[in-house]
């Protein structure tokens, strides 16, 4: 996992969480699968086979976002000007990226339209651009959704299991079955999207792996977040402060300012003061253990 300088860290969470937050709750009770709102379903299910994809390195995701803020070409004159920045010029970089003007200008990409009237508006916009705008325009839109989608998943399986997807699917793929269960448990878009996981599933229904496709079932049939989960948004800002790796690093006593500077509740989230924080850190970590099936 990529350790990104602190200051940069604190202000992507404190951007982040509330949006994270937000398609956390869009889980159902019952079934612990993101149940999101029909544009959100669209987007994922269109973009599936690319994102499942970025998977495959720590660093995709965030490639994936930055070549759809800079285009293909930025992307690459950004590489070779930042192969021989100064350390003064890469602290300049940061700081630029953690400023407000960055993050509004990712989340105004990210914006999606509610209405039905604005969704045709959209669509109409779209397909009265030119040939080479619309080839460009969807180009931006596949990086940008596929590197927000296969980051949250990332989080969302560092939540769950310890572990992100891309370590998950790493270890799968050196045969390791009950990580290739876990990835699952976390996004089932695998099964249908990734050529690994299709052609494993797909050889153990052939040589009739009863012991396989059982465990298999048993992740599929109990997703990840099947569990009542009591502190979603602080469980989902923790997630996203490990995915940066400094969750163990920081001062409870920071942790607690940052819940008061994102606007958590404190009494919903029940960290009136650090001795609270620290209980729900100790929550975390169980709930880690277990997958995220066990949460009273």
């Amino acid at each position: 996992m990529l350790k990104l300088p602190k200051d940069l860290a604190l202000n992507f969470a404190k951007h982040w969480t509330p949006i994270y937050a937000e398609i956390f709750q869009e889980l159902k009770a019952e079934g612990g699968r993101i149940q999101a709102g029909k544009r959100f379903a669209e987007i994922r299910q269109k973009f599936g086979v690319s994102y499942v994809l970025l998977y495959d390195h720590e660093r995709k995701p965030g490639i994936a976002i930055m070549l759809a803020l800079l285009g293909e070409d930025g992307f690459k004159q950004f590489n070779q000007d930042s192969a021989t920045w100064s350390e003064q010029e890469i602290n300049n970089f940061f700081k630029e990226i953690e400023s407000q003007e960055f993050q509004k200008e990712l989340l105004d990409h990210l914006n999606l339209t509610e209405t039905e009237a604005e969704w045709a508006e959209q669509k109409t916009l779209f397909e009265s651009l030119p040939e080479d705008q619309k080839t460009a325009s969807q180009k931006t839109a596949v990086f940008l959704f596929s590197g927000f989608f296969a980051h949250f998943f990332n989080t969302m399986a560092l939540m769950t299991h310890g572990a992100t997807m891309t370590s998950l699917i790493a270890q799968a793929m050196q045969g390791d079955d009950e990580a290739f269960g876990k990835a699952v448990q976390v996004d089932r878009f695998l099964l249908t999207h990734h050529p690994d996981f299709m052609a494993r599933k797909q050889r153990a229904q052939d040589e009739g792996d009863r012991r396989f496709l059982s465990a298999l079932a048993y992740r599929e049939s109990n997703p990840n977040l099947k569990g009542k989960i009591r502190y979603p948004a602080l469980f989902m800002l923790f997630g996203l402060l490990e995915s940066f790796q400094w969750l163990d690093s920081l001062r409870h006593e920071e942790i607690l300012d940052l819940c008061d500077e994102i606007g958590l509740d404190r009494f919903q989230n029940r960290i009136e003061d650090v001795n609270y924080l620290t209980k729900r850190l100790i929550e975390y970590r169980k709930f880690q253990k277990t997958g995220g099936l066990s949460m009273q």
